[in-house]
Parts: C-alpha cells; sequence; structure tokens
C-alpha cells in the first residue's frame, strides 16, 4: 500500500479504503461483551502498529460505521460545508438553501477532482476565497458572482446545487449525451444524519439507522440537552499514537494516579491544586496500592461503554468534606483561582467565574463541593440556563463518559462537555489525528467567539491552549507507541479497571476478525 502521512507540520493522508462486500457485519446489531477469561487474554501489539490490521480497520470499519464528522453550528448559513476525512476518503457536508443538511462524495463527476476543501491539514475554517490544504469548514457564498451559492470544481467548472444536482456544464455539446445523463453526473450521496446537533456520516449506503446505531446513549445523555450545548474551543493536533491509544486514555480511570496525581511525566500537578481533578490528594502520601486508580465505574451498552466517578465530589475542584472557612486563610481568592483553573481546563464556564464575583457574603459552612454545585446551578440560573433536571452528582466530574463506538467520547456534566475524537492518520498506524472539543450551554441568542485552532506540533502548543492535565497525558503517547515495537513485549494485558479497551478490542474481533498474530 503506497500513500504519504501527515506529520506534525504539513504532509496529506492518503490511504486506499477498499470497498467491503455488504451484509458481513451489521453494525446495528453487533454487540460485545467481556468476560472472565477476556482477562487472561493477551491483546497482540500488531492491534496498535500493523499497516495490515490499520488497513483492515479502513476496510471493514471505517467504510461502514457511522462516525462523527461536525457540529451543525460548524454550518449555521447556506452554501457552509465542512470537508471530513477518514483515510484517503473525502465528505463533503453541506448546509442547503432551506437548511436541510446533505454529504456527498467530495469528487468531481467529470475528472474525479476534489471540490472543496478546508482549511488545514486535518480540519478548520476555509473558503473558496481562501481556497487551503484538507479539511474542516467553508463556504460556498464566497465563490465568483456567477456560482455563489454552487459547488464548482475549480478544473474545468461544472458546477452543482446545494442538492448535489448539476447546474453548469460547460461545453455539454462535445461529450457523448449517454455520459452527461443528469442521473448519471450529479454528485454521489453519503449517508448523514444529526443527533443533538452533532452530524455523524456513514460511507455504507445500506447502513441501518444512526439512532439506532446509537441506541441506548441518547437516552441516557437527554437529560443534558447537548443540543442546546455550543462549542467555544475545538483544538487539533497529531499525536504520536494509535488511534486505538487515543480512545484507550480517556475509557479508564485506572492511570489518573500515576499520570496525574503524581505526575510522572513531571509536567506540573495541577490536578492536586485549587481546581483540579484530585484537589487536596497526596497530602498524606501516595494511597495503598489496592485502592490507586479504583475510583471509577464501568459498564457496557451493546455497541458502546461508560463509566463514571460515583463519588462527584472528587471532581468539584474544592477539597470533599472541607468547608469553606476552613479552605484557606483567604477562601474567597482560594475558591476563584479553583473555578478559574477549571475555566482553563474546559470543566467551567467563565459566565460561572463572572456569578461567583458578584457575591457577597460565602456561606462559609457549607462544604466546599455542595457550594460549587451551587454556585453552578446560580450561573446558570442567571443565564436562563435550568439544571433542575440534573442531581447534585450530575454537575460535576465524571457523572457520564461514553464512549460512542468506535471514537467519540468525554465526560458530560452539568452544562458542560469536554468532547474528544481520535482518528487514523493516513497510512501510519504510529500516530493519530487528535481532536478536543469544549462545549458549554449558554443563554439563548447570546453570541460566543469560538477558538478554533490546529496546532502543528503537540509537544508546543501555543500558551493558555493546553493545559499540564492534557499535556501529562499526552506525553505518555510516545512511550506507548515506541514500547509496542519492542519485540520482547508479549502483548497487552488488561484489569478489570480497563474493561472498556477490552470491549474495544472485541468490538474489532467482530468486525476485522481474529490478530494478524494470536499471542
Amino acid at each position: 500500500m503506497e500513500g504519504a502521512v501527515l506529520d506534525s507540520t504539513t504532509g496529506s493522508g492518503i490511504v486506499n479504503i477498499q470497498s467491503k462486500k455488504p451484509g458481513r457485519v451489521d453494525f446495528n446489531q453487533i454487540t460485545a461483551t467481556v468476560e472472565d477469561e477476556d482477562y487472561s487474554r493477551l491483546f497482540p501489539a500488531e492491534r496498535y502498529i500493523s499497516p495490515e490490521w490499520l488497513q483492515r480497520e479502513y476496510d471493514e470499519l471505517w467504510s461502514r460505521v457511522w462516525q462523527w464528522a461536525c457540529r451543525e453550528e460548524e454550518i449555521p448559513h447556506p452554501g457552509d460545508y465542512y470537508e471530513y476525512r477518514i483515510g484517503d476518503q473525502s465528505v463533503l457536508i453541506i448546509r442547503t438553501n432551506d437548511g436541510r443538511i446533505n454529504a456527498f462524495h467530495n469528487s468531481c463527476m467529470h475528472r474525479g477532482t476534489r471540490l472543496a476543501e478546508g482549511g488545514t491539514p486535518v480540519g478548520g475554517a476555509g473558503s473558496f476565497r481562501t481556497r487551503t490544504p484538507i479539511g474542516g469548514t467553508g463556504t460556498m457564498q464566497n465563490n465568483k458572482a456567477h456560482f455563489k451559492g454552487k459547488i464548482q470544481c475549480v478544473f474545468h467548472g461544472w458546477a452543482w446545487d446545494l442538492d448535489g444536482e448539476i447546474a453548469h456544464l460547460p461545453g455539454a455539446k462535445d461529450f457523448a449525451p449517454e455520459c452527461i445523463q443528469r442521473d448519471k453526473i450529479g454528485l454521489r450521496k453519503v449517508l448523514v444524519d444529526t443527533w443533538e446537533g452533532f452530524v455523524f456520516i456513514n460511507l455504507d449506503p445500506n447502513a441501518g439507522p444512526l439512532l439506532d446505531y446509537l441506541d441506548p446513549v441518547p437516552e441516557r445523555l437527554a437529560k443534558f440537552e447537548i443540543g442546546k450545548m455550543r462549542i467555544l474551543r475545538h483544538y487539533t493536533t497529531i499525536l504520536p499514537c494509535n488511534w486505538k491509544y487515543g480512545v484507550d486514555q480517556f475509557q479508564e480511570g485506572y492511570h489518573v494516579w500515576a499520570t496525574h496525581v503524581m505526575d510522572m511525566n513531571e509536567v506540573g500537578a495541577v490536578s492536586t491544586g485549587p481546581g483540579g481533578r484530585r484537589v487536596g490528594e497526596m497530602a498524606k502520601g501516595p494511597p495503598p496500592a489496592d485502592i490507586v486508580g479504583a475510583m471509577t465505574t464501568y459498564s457496557l451498552h451493546g455497541r458502546h461503554t461508560n463509566f463514571w466517578e460515583p463519588d462527584w465530589e472528587l471532581g468539584t475542584g474544592l477539597p470533599k468534606g472541607v468547608k469553606l472557612r476552613d479552605i484557606a486563610a483567604d477562601p474567597r481568592a482560594w475558591i476563584r483561582e479553583a473555578i478559574s483553573t477549571m475555566v482553563v481546563q474546559g470543566r467551567a464556564a467563565q459566565y460561572e467565574v463572572d456569578y461567583f464575583d458578584t457575591l457577597k457574603e460565602l456561606p462559609l459552612d457549607m462544604e466546599g463541593p455542595h457550594f460549587m454545585a451551587l454556585n453552578r446551578r446560580d450561573a446558570c440560573a442567571a443565564k436562563g440556563i435550568d439544571l433542575s433536571a440534573l442531581t447534585d452528582e450530575e454537575l460535576y466530574g465524571f457523572p457520564c463518559e461514553h464512549r460512542i463506538f468506535p471514537n467519540m467520547l468525554g465526560p458530560v456534566a452539568g452544562n458542560t462537555f469536554g468532547l474528544f475524537r481520535s482518528r487514523p492518520n493516513g497510512n501510519d498506524p504510529d500516530s493519530c489525528i487528535w481532536d478536543m472539543y469544549f462545549m458549554f450551554r449558554y443563554a439563548e441568542g447570546e453570541e460566543v467567539e469560538r477558538d478554533v485552532l490546529y496546532i502543528p506540533d503537540w509537544r508546543n502548543p501555543p500558551p493558555g491552549r493546553i493545559t499540564p492535565s492534557f499535556m501529562q497525558d499526552w506525553r505518555t503517547t510516545p512511550l506507548f507507541q515506541a514500547g509496542m515495537h519492542q519485540k520482547s513485549f508479549p502483548g497487552h494485558r488488561f484489569c478489570r479497571q480497563e474493561q472498556n479497551i477490552i470491549h474495544t478490542h472485541k468490538m474489532l474481533d467482530q468486525i476485522i476478525g481474529k490478530e494478524l498474530r494470536e499471542v
């Protein structure tokens, strides 16, 4: 297989996604469970490093599975588009004049030329006014005046309307009539559907309905009203690890003590300070080995997974069991620092800090976590956001982190959603395209200035964009991937705190087949 791969600065991801005979796996029926014997199984490194295995994933998984492409708010106006790429396949997602969303294979029906591209090597803003390399959002409304609102090929000028019907065919008299019949030269459609503002595509024209595929996640997340959330930040980079490891990291809490609390990568242990996910931990030294990581609970839901923290107070940013008056000599300053830290982390909205600043007095006899829940409810209420359907346990931390198979996951809590996506990077099994979205509820009609950024080098992000907690995760990626190439490594052995990762592999067992090397 020939092709190129995006590195951290330039390039183009090219991989051949071969068509697969339909009917072999019904993605709306397939499910996986984790059995006791699975904990005795060694899962081969080849799944993370083998080009042959990656090609199988392109052929059998990505060419047939529902996959999240963008948010509706990224294509708000007629003629706006988003180019989504997976391997060498490009899909053009377009807002039509009547507000519907269409999706087409991004290829001219004359000579196959790509019709539109986004603003960065892997996504972002773009337009016909500033044509840029690959992937992301753009708009057709800035085209030449004659073709405003049309999809035009820059090679010979063929153009289509936003429904994919041919609108302009230069030199039609010089073509054989049978080659330019309207039903033959319309843009080829791709299945597209939406859920709670997310736009999904499927390259398999025979795929089952999206909502059936997502079941039971929509029902479980309905109370959070994700469709009313809006993107505040969207960052993209290339990480030096297989796409599955990008997902693995956020499916288990086993790594939290070493990576985040003990900060073994020496990034900066923000997790234990004001606003940290484990504030106050390590005051008495490392915990007994038997309880390390054992603070999260896991569950399987057919095709999808979930994990959560039963003790919600651990994720509020203030220490559990401590009254506000006892937090610090200056409780107000300490609490404000905690909430501000969470804003930077994408775990709180700026308006929660702003509301806190309006409080003339603090309930000093209230314990920290309960005050944080109160402040969040009141700050949202001041914006007209009703969180009454949520319990305090659902307001902070990790009350619910579903992994929608294969690669969409992140914690939703209260008025926030931290969302992550990991995709293969061209034909390189040792790297992936990583997206992180931070979404919040806002007042109806409130303008939100979206921060969209492609980070060429994950090791050197612009100041203030990537928090130390994410750098703690990212610094493990090259170490993990390098270790997968060690010939002495016998295979992955997973514990019960990593059962969601086993679930991913059990799904792949059925979709792709057994390993290239069964250990």
